[in-house]
This record gives C-alpha cells, structure tokens and sequence, in this order.
C-alpha cells in the first residue's frame, strides 16, 4: 500500500461546509474591521487620551 493511500484512508475528508462558513465570516470580519479602522482609532484614543492632552503637543510640536 501506498503512503498515500494509507494516509488518505486513516484521514479521510468528511464533506462540511462548516469550515467554509467559517472562512467566509473571518473574511468578513477582516473587510469590516479595515473599513472601520478610523472609527476604531478615533474609539481608542478619546478613551485613553485626553482632549487637552493634544493639545499640549500640538502646541510643543508644530
């Protein structure tokens, strides 16, 4: 028998779209979280960075 052979039939491939599914969701998530990446960003920093805090820099850095 052949190596193949004996690795296809101890690991044979069971039909499912489960996987696809899957694939098609993280796809989606990926396209989603890229477009909405400024929103996210924006998100972020009002949280953990306050507003007079930028424009402290701005003012050292112009």
């Amino acid at each position: 028998m052949a190596i193949i052979d004996h690795w296809q039939e101890k690991h044979s491939r069971k039909p499912g779209k489960g996987r696809l599914i899957l694939y098609i969701f993280l796809f989606a998530l990926v396209l989603f979280l890229m477009l909405k990446a400024d929103t996210f960003v924006q998100g972020f920093s009002s949280i953990f960075f306050s507003p007079d805090s930028a424009s402290i820099t701005e003012e050292n850095h112009p």
